[in-house]
C-alpha cells in the first residue's frame, strides 16, 4: 500500500512539471508560409514569402484568390538573415513548416546555393519534404502571383502540379531531402524542377479587359546541375527520357507513329470516311498513343577494352490510347508493327537524351555512376573524381520492350465505316 501511495505522488508530481504546451504560439501571430522564393538582387539575397491572408469564413468564401494570401519580402546577407529581416515590415512572424515550395531564380542557382541553404535543412522548421524548382529564365518574383487554378493558394497548386508526375512523366518531383542526397553521391549529380511563366491565351469573357494580358505556370522539364551550380535544362520529351533511365515513370503517354510497312496487309477491308483525314494517312504523317500502365527499367555498366558502356533496358506494359491511320488494332502482326513502332520512339529519346547531356553539360545525372560505384569498387575508387569525363566518353545502349495488354472498345481507327 505504501509503494502504490509513493507512486501515485510520484505521478501527481510529474503532471505538475511535464503538463502544458511550453513553446506554444497563437495562430493570430503567426504568418503562414506556402512558397518561399530566394533571388539575388543588388548582390543580397531577396527572399519573397507567399502567406496566408487570415479571414472570417464568410469573407474567405468571397474572396479572389489574390486576396486570400499575401507576399512580404526580406533582404540580407544570408537566408536567415534576410527572413529576420521581414519582421521589421511585417507584424507576424514567418511559419515556415507548412512551407510547400522553394521556388530559386535562375541567377541565384547559377551562381550555387549549396553554401546559402544550410538554414533550410538546420533550423527545425523548415521541412525537407519541400519541393525545389527552378524558374527558368526568370527570378522567383517573376512566378509568384501567378494563379489559374481551382486550387485558391498557390504553394498547394504547385505542390499539385508537382506531384502530377505519376500521371505525366515530364517534370521531376525533386525535395530539400532528394537534393542533398543527389549532391553528396558522387556517381549522380542532382537535378531539379523547372517552372516558367508562359503568356496564356485568353478566352474572352464579359468582364475580360481587352489588351490585359494573362500568364500561367507550366512545371515542365528539369535543370540539371553540376554539383551546386546550374549547367542547364531539358524540355519535356527529354526529362520523361531521363525519368525511364532512372526509372521513375509511373505513368503517362508516349506519342509514336503509326506504322504503315505493309499497310495494305494489316489495314482493315472497309473503306475510309470521304473526308481530309483520309488523303493524310498515306504521307506517314498519322500519330498514336500508347498509355503507360506499368514502366520498369534496368540499368547497368560495362568495361569492355577499358571503355565504359551505358546499358538500359526499359519493359512497358499499357493500353492504346489512340489510333490514328488505317490499320486494325484486332490483328496480332499490326499490334507487333506497333509495339515496334513505340519502342523505337522511346529508344531514340533515351539515347538522344544521353548523348545531349554527354556532350553538352558533361554530368551524370542518370546515375551511372552510382552503379560503377557498386559494381566495381576498387575501380571508382581510381575514377570517381574524373567521372564526368569518363560519363561523357562512354557507349551507349538502349534496349525497349512495349506489350499492349489492351486495345480499347473499338478495334478499328475513328475514320473507318464499319461493316460497308
Amino acid at each position: 500500500m505504501k509503494k502504490k501511495f509513493i507512486l501515485l505522488s510520484f505521478i501527481l508530481c510529474l503532471t505538475l512539471i511535464i503538463t502544458g504546451c511550453w513553446n506554444s504560439r497563437e495562430l493570430n501571430t503567426l504568418g503562414i508560409a506556402t512558397v518561399i522564393g530566394i533571388d539575388w538582387e543588388d548582390e543580397k539575397i531577396l527572399v519573397t514569402i507567399e502567406v496566408i491572408n487570415p479571414r472570417p469564413v464568410k469573407a474567405m468564401l468571397e474572396a479572389k484568390p489574390a486576396d486570400l494570401v499575401l507576399y512580404v519580402q526580406g533582404r540580407g546577407d544570408t537566408i536567415f538573415d534576410a527572413l529576420r529581416n521581414i519582421s521589421l515590415k511585417f507584424d507576424r512572424r514567418i511559419f515556415v513548416s507548412q512551407n510547400k515550395i522553394f521556388i530559386f531564380g535562375e541567377e541565384f542557382a547559377k551562381k550555387g546555393f549549396i553554401n546559402h541553404i544550410d538554414v533550410l535543412q538546420r533550423d527545425h522548421e523548415f521541412r525537407e519534404t519541400a519541393y525545389m524548382l527552378v524558374a527558368k529564365e526568370k527570378k522567383a518574383t517573376d512566378i509568384m502571383g501567378v494563379h489559374e487554378a481551382v486550387e485558391e493558394i498557390l504553394g498547394m497548386y504547385m505542390e499539385d502540379i508537382v506531384e502530377n508526375k505519376k500521371f505525366n512523366p515530364k517534370g521531376v518531383d525533386v525535395n530539400l531531402s532528394e537534393y542533398l542526397k543527389y549532391y553528396y553521391d558522387s556517381g549522380r549529380q542532382p537535378i531539379l524542377g523547372v517552372v516558367d511563366r508562359k503568356e496564356k491565351n485568353v478566352i474572352k469573357k464579359v468582364d475580360t479587359h481587352e489588351g490585359k494580358k494573362e500568364y500561367e505556370l507550366v512545371i515542365e522539364g528539369c535543370s540539371i546541375f553540376n554539383k551546386e551550380k546550374l549547367s542547364g535544362y531539358l524540355n519535356g520529351e527529354e526529362t520523361r527520357a531521363l525519368n525511364f533511365v532512372r526509372n521513375e515513370v509511373k505513368g503517362g503517354v508516349i506519342e509514336f507513329p503509326t506504322p504503315v510497312k505493309n499497310i495494305d496487309h494489316y489495314s482493315t477491308p472497309t473503306p475510309s470516311v470521304k473526308d481530309s483525314s483520309s488523303t493524310i494517312s498515306t504521307l506517314n504523317r498519322d500519330k498514336s498513343v500508347f498509355e503507360i500502365i506499368k514502366s520498369k527499367t534496368k540499368s547497368d555498366v560495362e568495361i569492355e577494352n577499358g571503355k565504359f558502356i551505358l546499358k538500359t533496358k526499359v519493359k512497358m506494359r499499357g493500353m492504346l490510347g489512340d489510333v490514328t491511320g488505317d490499320i486494325d488494332v484486332s490483328n496480332e502482326e499490326a499490334i507487333k508493327l506497333i509495339e515496334e513502332s513505340c519502342s523505337k520512339q522511346v529508344k531514340e529519346e533515351i539515347e538522344s537524351t544521353i548523348k545531349k547531356v554527354q556532350k553538352k553539360y558533361k554530368t551524370d545525372v542518370f546515375a551511372f555512376g552510382t552503379l560503377v560505384h557498386r559494381k566495381y569498387p576498387k575501380e571508382w575508387h581510381r575514377i570517381s573524381s574524373d567521372w564526368n569525363n569518363i560519363f561523357s566518353q562512354a557507349d551507349v545502349q538502349v534496349e525497349v520492350e512495349t506489350n499492349i495488354i489492351r486495345t480499347g472498345l473499338v478495334n478499328t481507327s475513328t475514320n473507318k465505316i464499319k461493316g460497308e
